[in-house]
Formats: structure tokens, C-alpha cells, sequence
């Protein structure tokens, strides 16, 4: 009989990342960052400037070594997160203005926490929405869709396209949702921005995935309503 590990976040096999250990010395060393930090899905970190974003990509100077080293462009999909270390310029905000916008939108909202687990198909959250009402998600945890292949809401990096999947142009493992038993389905990852409800009925959160058998995980999302 197969026993099975305790499930973790951390990539099998994984370890840190080496720009992860140049931040580490540096903050050990007293140096201040110079630059945004973007960290992808996978967890790989970058120092350095975002400089645009086009077309769905994050356009990055990267750094070495506190130097400018290359750009770099990077599917949103990609992305996990960008923390703005230097002052704001040209109108962009930094992380923390961002996330205290999304708590004021959030304010006043009912909350339910609801488990995804990664081998399950739909769940039935139990929230019933109103046509045109706004919705917002918070997730968190992680799963795997198949033995090596760790994901986050955002679903995996390299986006395979497949029918079978009910957003067949969306990555596999992403968080989404749809209202209603027959309602279309829709893509919610890391958007934390509010959604209109298309119409009336129960919310259902599901993993866009077919194979569901080899899946491992869970997503823990909080929706707003």
C-alpha cells in the first residue's frame, strides 16, 4: 500500500532558487533592494525594474548585481506577484496601495471560506448570487495536477490548450468559477479585482483540469459577496 506524503506548497525536489539566496545575503548584509522584485508561479525571483506592460506582458529589466543585466517579458499568466520596492513612478502603484483598494471594495461584503480540493470537479459553494452583483476572491494553496507539476491558482505556466478542459485556452490547474449548473465557466486565478455576476443563481468554484485522478492539494478561497 502506497503512503502518502504530507502535502506541501514547496516543489518536490525543489530547492531555493539562486536569486532567492542573493536577496537573503543581501538583506543579511544590510543592503537595501534596489528594484521591484517580481516572483513567477514557479517561484523564480527577479530583481529589477518593471519598465511596461503590453499586450498581457509584464515587460522587466532585470538586474544582476544591483545592474541592469537584460529585459525580460513575462506572460501575466506567469506571474505570482511584483512587489514595488522603490517610490511609485508614472502612475503605477505600489503592492501595499493595491491591496488596500481591494479591502475597501471587500468592506461591507459577506464572507465565505470555501475548500477547492484539486481532485474534485465543481463545488457547490452555497452562495446564491443576484444578476449584476459584484464578487471578489482572495486564494490561497496550491496543487498538483499531475506527480511533478505544482500550480497555484494561477494554473500552470506553459498554457496547453484542451478541449476537454472547460476553458480549454486557460491554464491547466486555475482557479475558476461559473454561476449556475449550466453557467459558463470563467477564469478567477490571482484576480482580485471585483466580478459582475451575469446572471442569477449558485456560485460553483472548480480547478480547470479533465484528469482529476492524479491531482493532489487544495485551494482555500475566500469569496466576497
Amino acid at each position: 500500500m502506497k503512503t502518502r506524503q504530507p502535502f506541501s506548497c514547496l516543489r518536490r525536489g525543489s530547492h531555493p532558487h539562486p536569486m532567492v539566496i542573493f536577496i537573503v545575503l543581501a538583506v543579511l548584509g544590510a543592503s537595501p533592494l534596489l528594484g521591484d522584485i517580481l516572483t513567477t508561479v514557479d517561484r523564480k525571483v527577479y530583481e529589477g525594474k518593471m519598465v511596461a506592460f503590453k499586450y498581457g506582458n509584464i515587460i522587466f529589466n532585470a538586474y544582476m548585481f544591483g545592474k541592469y543585466h537584460s529585459k525580460k517579458s513575462f506572460p501575466i499568466s506567469q506571474v505570482w506577484k511584483i512587489e514595488f520596492n522603490a517610490p511609485k513612478k508614472m502612475g503605477l502603484d505600489e503592492s501595499f496601495e493595491i491591496e488596500q483598494k481591494y479591502k475597501k471594495l471587500r468592506r461591507g461584503k459577506r464572507l465565505k471560506k470555501i475548500v477547492v480540493e484539486g481532485n474534485q470537479d465543481w463545488v457547490d459553494t452555497g452562495i446564491n448570487l443576484k444578476e449584476d452583483q459584484n464578487i471578489l476572491f482572495t486564494v490561497s494553496g496550491c496543487i498538483y495536477i499531475d506527480d511533478k507539476t505544482l500550480v497555484y491558482q494561477n494554473g500552470e505556466v506553459d498554457v496547453t490548450w484542451n478541449k476537454k478542459k472547460p476553458l480549454p485556452n486557460q491554464p491547466t490547474g486555475a482557479l475558476i468559477a461559473r454561476v449556475g449548473e449550466a453557467g459558463a465557466p470563467f477564469y478567477v486565478g490571482n484576480d482580485k479585482a471585483p466580478f459582475q455576476v451575469p446572471g442569477k443563481g449558485k456560485l460553483f468554484l472548480g480547478v480547470n483540469d479533465f484528469n482529476f485522478a492524479d491531482n493532489t492539494g487544495k485551494f482555500i478561497v475566500s469569496v466576497y459577496y
